[in-house]
């Protein structure tokens, strides 16, 4: 007979692109992995530039796998989400192996850096309170605050030296999280990705159906 078989192409993304597209999920999991090694170098006794080297790595991970994931279009709420939540894991980490090998740097911060995490409590609180799930907002104010934290963490593993890389922490990270509240007090919905809290505001005077994320 003379009919033709038509065959439809496929929709699958061909292996490489879908290699690509599992880079920023395999960046956020590396850097998810890393506290464990963090934990052993604690316990293991390794060099102080070994700690500033797993740090430092880290910290790339960190910004090249919401860089990439916005180049290929893949930074979904999901992925953001779990995003900051091995930033959490990663640093909170961090901060034990601090108070491990340097408990006078410690002692000397705590009362500020006790009320940076008390405040982080009070907007997980209010967060679930509003929205019922955490936020995921990576503010401007946050990536600053973890940049300089990656400093500080860098020089004080590293070279011994605390401030004033220490300090100016504790002050963006105080900035950082009293802007996230102010951000979930604004925001009328949950939304991922809110560079700052004016962009909070324009969102809550937008027209209805036009606010982004995943609470529409």
């Amino acid at each position: 007979s003379g009919s033709w078989i038509t065959i439809s192409p496929s929709t699958e993304p061909p292996p490489r692109s879908r290699m690509l597209r599992s880079v920023p999920m395999g960046l956020t999991v590396l850097r998810l992995l890393l506290a464990p090694v963090l934990v052993w170098l604690v316990y293991a006794g390794a060099p102080g530039v070994v700690f500033a080297s797993v740090v430092l790595v880290a910290f790339v991970s960190d910004y090249f796998d919401g860089v990439i994931a916005r180049t290929l279009g893949v930074a979904s709420a999901e992925l953001r989400h779990f995003d900051s939540r091995a930033d959490l894991v990663f640093y909170a980490t961090a901060a034990w192996a601090v108070w491990r090998l340097h408990p006078d740097v410690v002692r000397s911060v705590a009362i500020p850096s006790l009320v940076v995490v008390g405040l982080d409590v009070v907007r997980h609180i209010f967060d679930f309170a509003k929205f019922g799930k955490d936020v995921a907002y990576h503010a401007w104010s946050s990536k600053v605050w973890g940049l300089s934290l990656a400093l500080a963490l860098v020089v004080l593993m590293g070279f011994g030296i605390n401030q004033p890389f220490i300090g100016i922490t504790i002050i963006l990270g105080l900035i950082a999280q009293i802007e996230g509240l102010l951000i979930s007090v604004a925001l009328p919905v949950w939304t991922h990705d809110v560079p700052t809290l004016i962009h909070a505001l324009r969102i809550r005077n937008a027209p209805a159906g036009r606010v982004a994320g995943d609470g529409k």
